[in-house]
């Protein structure tokens, strides 16, 4: 299913590059007016000044149909356009909106850099580390530490127990109904201690190779890869997706963590474009009744929305990476402060609205920020796992 929609979507853009080229950039006839981006007064179909086309279109096929001449011209745009994005991202959407656009780079060719600027920039940090506690399977040392450490614990709780108890057997105003209810917490205070001496003895007594040997199943060599895959074969961890087929797949893409992640990675690079329509339903409800706001307005906001917060996850990578612990503390500050501030300044300049109005809508904006990206990361790990 995965490869389906890979294929569709290479398909998809093929055909509107082909589009792109074949189609004449101006429209036809002659034109009249004033260039909107210039204001320069028209005498044909382009600009005698800036070169823009006299006929902008403002329909949401059009984003993708710029995407060449974006790119072949985008070392000259680029200054004009990333300080925009980075600071006052209101102005360069609603400038690219309105007309405004032969100064800028397109937003569609933009977005496309900007992720693989983001993915090459993962991939050349390497795989991320995670906590592999829950896989790993303890050394008997561990376990005879971990046993010490509950007698330890039950022993405070017995002597805590008695300690109630005589003070209640002290206290001539107590109930025996009180006294009786302690002892019982003595009793099975001392139970539990028994137990766990018990099993420290266990500990002390099994040796190393029959603690962590099941039959048939490599012992694991202590990486987090390797002790997923040691849980999956030893059946510590199941696989229950709800089909036969999709368990042994999932099953399969556990016993080889590294080539899921890979796989994941790459679903994720080369799917990044349904970001921008699982965004439009949710920019849409945030201006129901404006007639003059536009899927076309709400793509481009997207797109260069999406193409910031992937700058700004290099920049945090980066800074996570190789800032040591006041790197991690910056860049998890930075990750709660900076998008909140970026989604207000370019809703208040893209949509010209008032501070209220931008404050609320910002509200919900990352709200339905955090469902689209649980929606594409959700797709992304089923066929990660599944294909």
């Amino acid at each position: 299913m995965s490869d389906d929609i890979e294929a569709l979507g290479g398909l998809a853009t093929g055909a509107l590059i082909a589009g792109a080229i074949d189609r004449e950039r101006g429209a036809k006839g002659e034109a009249h007016g004033a260039c909107l981006n210039c204001e320069t007064p028209l005498h044909g179909r382009f600009c005698d000044n800036c070169g823009q086309p006299a006929h902008v279109h403002r329909t949401l096929g059009h984003v993708f149909e710029e995407f060449l001449h974006g790119v072949l011209h985008f070392d000259t745009k680029a200054w004009r356009t990333i300080p925009l994005l980075l600071f006052k991202p209101g102005k360069l959407t609603r400038d690219y909106v309105h007309g405004k656009r032969a100064r800028y780079i397109a937003p569609f060719a933009l977005f496309l850099f900007t992720v693989f600027v983001m993915f090459f920039t993962f991939g050349f940090m390497g795989q991320p580390e995670f906590d592999d506690s829950a896989f790993r399977v303890q050394t008997k040392a561990e376990e005879i530490a971990a046993a010490k450490k509950d007698v330890a614990e039950k022993e405070q709780e017995l002597v805590q127990a008695e300690r109630m108890l005589a003070s209640a057997q002290r206290d001539r105003t107590s109930k025996p109904g009180a006294i009786g209810e302690l002892s019982g917490e003595v009793a099975g205070a001392k139970a539990a201690l028994s137990a766990a001496q018990a099993e420290l003895k266990v500990e002390e007594a099994q040796p190393e190779d029959d603690r962590t040997a099941v039959p048939g199943v490599r012992p694991s060599n202590g990486t987090w890869q390797d002790n997923i895959r040691y849980s999956v074969e030893s059946g510590q961890m199941n696989v229950n997706i709800g089909s036969k087929t999709l368990n042994e797949r999932g099953r399969k893409a556990l016993l080889n963590p590294d080539l899921t992640l890979y796989k994941m990675q790459q679903k994720a690079y080369k799917l990044s474009f349904l970001l921008v329509p699982l965004s439009l339903p949710f920019l849409w409800l945030l201006f129901p009744f404006r007639r003059s706001v536009t899927l076309y307005d709400h793509t481009v906001f997207a797109l260069y929305s999406l193409s910031f917060m992937s700058l700004l996850f290099v920049a945090l990578a980066l800074t996570w990476r190789w800032g040591g612990s006041s790197g991690m503390q910056i860049a998890a500050t930075a990750f709660g402060i900076i998008p909140p501030i970026h989604m207000y300044l370019q809703l208040k300049g893209a949509y010209a609205l008032g501070w209220l109005s931008a404050l609320w809508r910002t509200f919900w904006l990352l709200i339905f920020s955090q469902i689209v990206v649980a929606i594409f990361f959700a797709l992304i790990i089923v066929l990660g796992i599944v294909d």
